[in-house]
């Protein structure tokens, strides 16, 4: 098995949806959703409140650690996803 990595963050970060997370609906933009960790749980949950929410008429909620990265990170996280990423076919 490989490395697990686990994000953390602190109140005040700046944060995006991590481009390894997806929606059954909807493909995020990065560019779109700009969020600040307002307050930390235990579990790696954390208080985003959004610039622009990627939910309708919600603008502060509770993400998962894992479904988040901080915005100077983003570009890293999106090659390093995109150089692991596996084609698979249901059969």
């Amino acid at each position: 098995m490989g490395r697990v990595y686990r994000r953390t963050f602190v109140v005040g970060d700046l944060v995006t949806i991590a481009p390894d997370f997806r929606n059954n609906i909807l493909d995020f933009d990065f560019e779109k959703y700009i969020g600040i960790i307002i307050k930390v749980y235990e579990e790696n949950e954390y208080i985003v409140r959004w610039t622009n929410s990627p939910i309708n008429s919600f603008y502060a909620g509770m993400w998962n650690g894992d479904h988040l990265v901080k915005v100077e990170n983003y570009q890293s996280e999106y090659d390093r996803i995109k150089r692991k990423r596996l084609h698979i076919m249901e059969i």
